[in-house]
């Protein structure tokens, strides 16, 4: 199957990470519930003065909305970092979270304890769910997701759901949503209903602006797909709204610290 990104409405979305080289990529936004299973190498992540290192084999789950430095270091036999990860979507876990749940809610991350080969079992199964939508019928896929869910209960945490967004998420979901998109602060201001100087002002209540919040939900969005797919590097700029390339690796390497080949090239 072709590397990508896989999203199935009302039940989540999944992909593979593949990284050559060790990267530090600071302040990467955690947008969704997710659960990740490092498959070779090393995971680092580090907030707040705090750092948990996830190794081979082993599964971390991290709350929405969470800001991390995020360290991937390759395997040293194989020379690659990989892992899968397996956002939950909000209609999953508010239902889960509104049942009799047994675990903490997790504020930040949560570093599984339990689970072996029937964790991962379930965890490949919940993937199909999401990779084979023509194969696995809607409420089996949800079911799927649901028993991740109860497996990470079982090992003491529970994702909570935000009823309400922030504006900064509901900016970054629309820009998302559509990246090629030529956006400006008039426009988003309309489609959120509000006035230029209302957006821009809340936006700074909120520490940022509009338009680093652009900058960084495409470069985000391009660092996931070098990680998580094959396209060229001239197909990732284009797709996330640059039509130069040069303007995109020089964007991206003012960004991260390091240009967009070196995600896959190694040492």
């Amino acid at each position: 199957m072709k590397r990508t990104i896989a999203v199935r409405a009302y039940v989540g979305a999944t992909a593979q990470i593949v990284q050559a080289r060790e990267l530090l990529s600071a302040r990467i936004l955690i947008d969704s519930p997710t659960i990740i299973v490092v498959l070779r190498g090393r995971k680092r992540l580090r907030w707040g003065g705090q750092e948990r290192v996830v190794e081979s084999g082993c599964a971390i789950a991290v709350a929405e909305q969470q800001t991390f430095d995020v360290v991937n270091t390759p395997c040293t036999s194989t020379g690659v970092y990989e892992a899968q990860w397996l956002a939950c979507d909000g209609t999953v876990t508010a239902q889960y979270s509104e049942g009799p749940v047994k675990g903490q809610r997790i504020g930040d991350v949560h570093v599984l304890k339990s689970g072996g080969t029937s964790f991962l079992q379930a965890f490949a199964h919940a993937r199909e769910g999401i990779l084979y939508p023509a194969e696995v019928p809607t409420e089996v896929a949800k079911v799927r997701m649901t028993e991740m869910l109860t497996w990470l209960d079982h090992d003491g945490a529970y994702f909570g759901h935000s009823q309400r967004p922030s504006l900064v998420r509901q900016v970054r979901r629309r820009i998302a949503d559509d990246l090629s998109a030529i956006w400006t602060a008039p426009r988003m201001a309309d489609l959120l209903g509000v006035s230029e100087a209302t957006l821009r002002r809340r936006l700074s209540d909120e520490g940022t602006s509009f338009h680093a919040l652009l900058v960084d939900v495409r470069m985000s969005r391009a660092l996931t797909l070098l990680q998580v797919t094959d396209l060229p590097v001239t197909q990732i700029a284009l797709e996330i709204g640059y039509s130069s390339p040069s303007r995109f690796t020089a964007r991206f390497r003012q960004r991260f610290g390091y240009g967009p080949s070196d995600v896959r090239r190694p040492v």
